[in-house]
């Protein structure tokens, strides 16, 4: 999220002829900030990184959310989703999704999947996995990825469903095997990994996603124009190879069309979430 941020503030600082500072509000993953910006003044100089957190899984996973994730905001457009990818520790005697999941039937309840956290997006991909695939892999939360990925490297888990950033590094170092990848299309990093739809198992896509949103009552004008500098920054081949480093795509929407998208992912996460039974009050 910080990588995104400062990259396309970057560039809306240089189209746009103003400073553009990027102040990270931590905490509640994601909602104290949102809801900041939600109630914000609408004149289009106070802009929320909006995300697949913030806007696609937590108006599905909290009882109450003090900001509604469609009226509350003017969504001004999508920059970039990435990948979510599946992995095993090398010990693990699956070299397959096919071979994991018959594993994990033989041995049911032993295999386990670490995340960043109960209700994230490495969580529930790893659920709709389990919904899809029936293999009775059990979950364990962490705070945050990264001591997720270290157990995994270490033994002490066996498989995650994470971000490519998250899991790249120490699959290229060969200390852990990719599956699978969880997402409509193969990953340039990755490019000889299939997807979950390729190998058979349609519907398991996950990953995460990231735009730029405004608090409600942004006028067209300034919408219209922000978009269009989203879009041109993200269409320049330095843009995108950033991006390509970090195993992600650049997806630009407009503002309709991620309005649109942000309500798909809330109707696709929502029965994911109630299945899993995940709660954050």
């Amino acid at each position: 999220g910080d990588f995104t941020g400062r990259l396309i503030g970057s560039r809306l600082a240089d189209a746009l002829k103003q400073n553009v500072v990027v102040e990270n509000r931590g905490g509640a993953a994601g909602v104290i900030a949102t809801e900041v910006v939600s109630k914000a003044t609408p004149d289009g100089y106070t802009l929320l990184l909006s995300s697949s957190t913030t806007h696609g899984i937590s108006p599905v996973l909290y009882k109450k959310l003090p900001y509604d994730a469609l009226k509350d905001f003017t969504h001004i457009g999508l920059i970039a989703t990435i990948p979510g990818v599946m992995a095993v520790n090398q010990s693990v005697a699956a070299h397959s999704v096919k071979e994991f999941i018959a594993l994990a039937k033989s041995k049911p309840g032993t295999l386990l999947f670490g995340s960043s956290g109960s209700g994230g997006p490495p969580h529930l991909m790893g659920e709709l996995f389990k919904s899809v695939s029936g293999a009775p892999i059990v979950h364990v939360p962490y705070k945050g990825s990264g001591p997720a990925v270290i157990d995994l490297v270490g033994g002490q888990i066996q498989v995650m469903f994470d971000g490519l950033p998250s899991l790249l590094g120490q699959i290229n170092a060969g200390k852990l095997r990719a599956l699978a990848a969880v997402s409509a299309k193969r990953s340039n990093a990755l490019p000889d990994l299939p997807t979950m739809a390729e190998l058979g198992y349609a519907g398991v896509e996950g990953g995460l996603w990231y735009g730029i949103s405004g608090p409600a009552g942004v006028s067209q004008r300034i919408t219209d124009r922000l978009s269009k500098e989203i879009f041109a920054a993200v269409a320049l081949a330095e843009i995108k190879d950033r991006f390509a480093s970090q195993g992600a795509f650049v997806s630009p929407l407009g503002p309709r069309e991620y309005a649109q998208f942000i309500r798909g992912e809330m109707n696709k996460w929502g029965p994911v979430v109630k299945a899993s039974g995940a709660t954050i009050d």
